[in-house]
């Protein structure tokens, strides 16, 4: 398929194969670093597909993650007009994630690209960092130095509480790595599973980041259900991860003050939810927003995503631009004393909506529903290869968990986790190659 390249067959370039595999490796780094980086990547393998006269396929997904950042510029330049020049250029500089997204499914199209090398630096990179944190856990220093910081463990992160994220959403791939490695021996490969999936549970669990523990747990019951040959694997290690959980909920103070008020907090939440509901029988009237009632129990995120509720209501069909949320909430606090704002929603769909409104979130859920059925058809299709179903199931999970509607989700419009989502999120819609 790449016979039109010349002298110089990518197959003995292995440069951008390089660029490529090494992104696990850049996310551990300052924000700047993976700027320069992912620029780079677009811009060398764009000139390079050029020079080579590769066409670029573009599929109906690619098409619409196109118009979805089309409709945020839109939206933008309507809501802010000539007010903020610096906020429009931002949303055009979005337009590199769909380069990335249209630029990483065509390297694998054509086989520039593959996996296996990604699916082993992400095995290191998280293995590494677990370790990392275990050790400022146990001696309260890093491997650079780097102390507890408000209550977190970082690791090699320093001062950003992202460490728990970077598992969490590398952990599949990881995971993948090890049932990929050959063994003589095959005790060696199960203990190997084993090992990785405890080790990144206690990991995540020592950064004291709970969504990035309870989406890694929640990951490890879709593996349960869906990889069959592993069932007694992943329940082992699961069980392990929990009897250690327990083990530290009880005798750690930091584990117990940050997984302490979810208990009680889901208590009352249950109990509102069923006062609300017997509520509404009695009274044939639709309840307020649950939100409003749980909004005092000590979880800020339902304030935050009820503040966003709030805020998208005012911009409902198209929303209200780029980085609209915290100057749009400030503007309602003047009326709802109760509102909570912040730099974005902390939800992707609530972000969608707030920055492109019902049209946006529109777009946004035919581009998954395409992914979805690519799956579908990947799954019942017959396969040679017993580990491509293991390939195909594990990135469907990645999607599956990244888009979860409930988590906590940092701003996919911005440079890190904008890079990470969009990227894990052109490799759960490639035709992916393992070999």
């Amino acid at each position: 398929m790449l016979s039109n390249i010349k002298s110089h067959k990518f197959d003995t370039n292995y440069f951008i194969k390089t660029i490529f595999n090494i992104f696990p490796l850049i996310m551990l780094m300052p924000s700047g670093y993976i700027t320069a980086y992912s620029t780079f990547f677009i811009i060398y393998s764009y000139i390079f597909l050029f020079i080579n006269k590769i066409k670029i396929k573009i599929f109906f997904t690619d098409y619409l993650i196109f118009i979805f950042f089309f409709s945020s510029i839109i939206s933008t330049i309507i809501s802010y007009g000539n007010s903020n020049y610096i906020i429009l250029a931002k949303s055009i500089s979005d337009i590199r994630f769909a380069l990335l997204f249209l630029l990483i499914r065509n390297l694998f199209f054509y086989k520039i690209i593959r996996i296996n090398t990604l699916l082993t630096l992400s095995f290191v990179c998280v293995i590494f960092l677990s370790l990392d944190i275990l050790l400022q856990f146990i001696y309260g220093k890093d491997i650079l130095g780097y102390t507890i910081i408000d209550g977190r463990y970082g690791g090699i992160f320093g001062k950003e509480a992202i460490a728990g994220s970077y598992i969490q959403k590398f952990s599949i791939l990881a995971i993948l790595a090890s049932c990929y490695f050959k063994f003589k021996n095959n005790q060696k490969k199960i203990w190997l599973i084993i090992f990785t999936i405890i080790l990144l549970g206690m990991g995540i669990l020592m950064t004291l980041d709970r969504t990035p523990f309870f989406i890694y747990i929640l990951s490890l019951f879709f593996l349960l259900i869906l990889f069959k040959n592993y069932r007694i694997i992943i329940f082992f290690s699961l069980t392990i991860i929990i009897i250690f959980f327990s083990i530290m909920y009880k005798n750690n103070n930091l584990v117990q003050h940050r997984y302490g008020p979810i208990y009680s907090n889901a208590k009352i939440i249950i109990l509102e939810t069923t006062n609300l509901i017997i509520k509404e029988k009695k009274s044939n009237q639709y309840p307020f927003s649950i939100q409003e009632k749980t909004m005092q129990t000590g979880i800020e995120y339902f304030k935050l995503f009820n503040s966003a509720i709030y805020t998208f209501k005012n911009n409902f069909w198209i929303g209200s631009g780029s980085k609209s949320f915290y100057k749009s909430c400030n503007n309602l606090i003047k009326y709802r004393e109760n509102l909570l704002c912040a730099p974005h929603p902390h939800n992707i769909y609530l972000e969608i909506l707030i920055n492109q409104g019902i049209l946006g979130i529109i777009i946004f859920f035919i581009f998954l529903l395409s992914i979805l059925k690519k799956y579908y058809l990947d799954l019942i299709a017959p396969k040679k290869h017993n580990f491509e179903k293991i390939l195909i199931l594990s990135f469907f999970i990645i999607f599956i968990v990244e888009l979860w509607p409930l988590r906590s989700y940092g701003s996919i419009f911005q440079t890190v986790n904008g890079t990470l989502f969009w990227f894990l999120i052109s490799l759960t819609s490639s035709k992916l190659l393992a070999k």
